[in-house]
């Protein structure tokens, strides 16, 4: 397993800087005034968790660094399923983002990672804040699964849709096929050029090619996506119960843009599988539904509710494990 840079390029996530983190910006939805708290558990990252308050958009700059004041002195506890203290986070110094999407993060100073197919509970609160919740959550990580299987497919182009794509052939083996499993495929490239001294990241769209999949909610089931879901349950063709095989088609564009900057380059393709838990699964469902119908071209458009699992207020604890593999194309 490897840790995987997810969701660049979308306004509702912030946690690009930290591995598998994710900061899920619900502040769009939020009665002012109301704390959140966002993690993603994955055995590549310690206990990290994203506190912040929920502000009107119209609200003050004074109000919105007041909040965050307040919310610095936030105790954030991970315990374990028989409720009992694993560790105290520590707020890090120097974590910011943008005003409006503002938040402090929180993580174990003692290095503590969430072990596979144990469960974790997070706790915050604010004693120093007269008459202030508790807020809370409980997610079990999935069990470990064996590295995934990815093939170029000949001929590496094909059209899918109106876009020139790569087509890819993934496999990998079912953790737990007596139990439901779910699934969400991404795609990102990375550009390593060493005279820029920094490799360069581009999430990609794709397609599912003549394969089953759990997207029906969210747009056509042959249209393009961020995320591929799939459910195993769901999974009607399979020629093998202990194993999933799909195709995905990764759109060319942006591997296109680079080649036409004249530059020469090595272009990686980051195939990445989550093994998520339900409650993360249904939020990238919702925030991929959001992502689609919300592109702010349509003003009438209806708003998507994201769902969450923090009682006491709002936000997400989901769970993951992460595989990884990785495509050249030149």
């Amino acid at each position: 397993m490897r840790k995987v840079l997810l969701f660049s390029s979308l306004v509702f996530l912030a946690f690009l800087s930290y591995s598998c983190e994710k900061e899920i910006n619900l502040k769009a939805q939020t009665p002012p005034g109301q704390l959140y708290a966002n993690s993603i558990l994955n055995p590549d990252s310690v206990f990290r968790v994203f506190i912040s308050y929920s502000t009107a958009i119209t609200a003050p700059l004074n109000e919105i660094e007041d909040r965050l004041t307040q919310a610095i002195d936030a105790v954030v506890v991970i315990k374990d399923d028989n409720g009992a203290i694993i560790d105290t986070l520590e707020f890090i110094q120097k974590v910011y983002s943008g005003i409006n999407s503002s938040f402090l993060v929180f993580e174990s100073i003692e290095g503590l990672r969430p072990l596979p197919s144990q469960t974790y509970e997070l706790y915050v609160s604010e004693p120093a804040i007269k008459n202030s919740k508790i807020i809370s959550a409980q997610a079990t990580l999935p069990t470990s699964f064996a590295p995934i299987y990815a093939k170029k497919r000949n001929p590496r182009r094909v059209i899918t849709g109106t876009d020139q794509t790569f087509a890819i052939d993934l496999a990998w083996e079912d953790p737990n096929p007596q139990q439901e499993n779910l699934f969400i495929i991404e795609a990102t490239y990375r550009n390593i050029d060493w005279a820029w001294g920094f490799p360069e990241l581009a999430k990609s769209e794709l397609y599912s090619i003549a394969s089953e999949n759990d997207n029906e909610e969210i747009g056509p089931a042959n249209g393009k996506f961020f995320y591929i879901f799939i459910d195993d349950n769901k999974l009607r063709d399979r020629q093998r119960t202990d194993s999933i095989f799909t195709r995905i088609g990764v759109l060319t564009h942006t591997f296109d843009q680079w080649v036409d900057y004249g530059n020469p380059f090595s272009s990686e393709l980051l195939i990445h599988v989550h093994h998520v838990s339900e409650d993360l699964y249904d939020y990238y469902q919702d925030v991929e539904k959001y992502r689609i119908n919300s592109s702010g071209t349509d003003i009438f458009a209806q708003p998507v509710p994201v769902r969450g699992n923090v009682q006491g207020g709002l936000g997400i604890l989901g769970t993951e494990i992460v595989q990884e593999a990785v495509l050249i194309y030149q």
